[in-house]
């Protein structure tokens, strides 16, 4: 169980806990690039479908609770982990670039996903050990914290701006999660409606198939993208009710009563009942491992 799983199990301890953590890792990274300055990101042969946009976007890490954590890749779109030494994540990250293996690039959006958020999440970790819960178990976050700020130490921001190239490439290859990765590193504005309806419809493929992080990234995604208010309501129920999540009702709970879900208006009662049994659909084809 990595430290991320341990910080979410965590939140159920209390409200004070959760309240520390869920400010820690949603809290965007400090001194994004402005949106008025376009970045490069390195020429590829051929510019993908999402690429071609994000190229000229800028890179805006929107961490919301779950994505920020940046979890770990599936087993089956992980590469062979390459041994981080002194050079740190950035050579890694241009070798992802250079190529053409989407697990690698995904391997690549997770290293960029966790540097952005690390020094947010170390403070997260001192805080709630500043509150006497777990100092031990918190005390051992931190150190691990400040061992991933080393291996960041050489990502860049021209790295940074590879982001949205990295995870269309994870796109495309169907890696859960990849679509909201590039959501929440690109504006929806800068990309044609064809482009938003692709990642719509990633975002959907994952959080219909019960992936955990892609359904709360699903729910709490930009109404921009184009996933309907119902759609967004079911897939925050359904992680609601995720058994191997214990921390996912009372996350759910917090998110809804904040106005996360950027909803046109409150659900009524018809509605939180037909999002409860949509979300029940997709439990139902992630307990048979089944596909929509």
């Amino acid at each position: 169980m990595d430290a991320i799983r341990w910080v979410l199990i965590l939140i159920a301890i209390g409200a004070a806990a959760a309240a520390a953590l869920w400010l820690g890792l949603s809290a965007p990274p400090a001194g994004p690039a402005s949106p008025s300055q376009p970045t490069t990101v390195v020429a590829q042969p051929a510019a993908p479908p999402l690429a071609a946009s994000a190229a000229s976007t800028t890179t805006r890490a929107v961490a919301r609770a779950a994505s920020a954590t940046a979890s770990p890749t599936p087993t089956s779109a992980r590469p062979a982990a390459p041994r981080i030494g002194s050079e740190g994540y950035g050579p890694h990250i241009d070798r992802a670039m250079a190529g053409d293996d989407a697990a690698a690039a995904w391997e690549a959006v997770r290293w960029l996903r966790l540097c952005a958020s690390n020094e947010t999440r170390r403070n997260s970790f001192e805080t709630v050990r500043n509150q006497g819960i777990s100092p031990e178990m918190m005390t051992q976050m931190m150190v691990e914290a400040d061992a991933e700020s080393r291996r960041c130490q050489t990502v860049t921001a021209q790295h940074r701006v590879m982001l949205p190239e990295l995870a269309s490439r994870a796109v495309r290859a169907g890696v859960a999660e990849a679509a909201s990765a590039f959501a929440a590193a690109t504006f929806p504005g800068d990309l044609t409606a064809a482009q938003r309806q692709q990642v719509a419809e990633a975002m959907r493929r994952d959080a219909l198939a019960g992936d955990g992080l892609s359904l709360i990234n699903a729910a709490t995604s930009n109404p921009a993208w184009g996933l309907s208010d119902a759609e967004r309501l079911s897939f925050l129920m359904a992680y609601a009710e995720l058994p191997d999540h214990p921390e996912a009702k009372g996350m759910a709970k917090s998110l809804l009563e904040r106005g996360a879900l950027h909803l046109a208006a409150p659900p009524t009662p018809q509605q939180m009942a037909a999002a409860r049994e949509a979300a029940q659909q997709i439990l139902a084809r992630r307990h048979a491992g089944g596909k929509p």
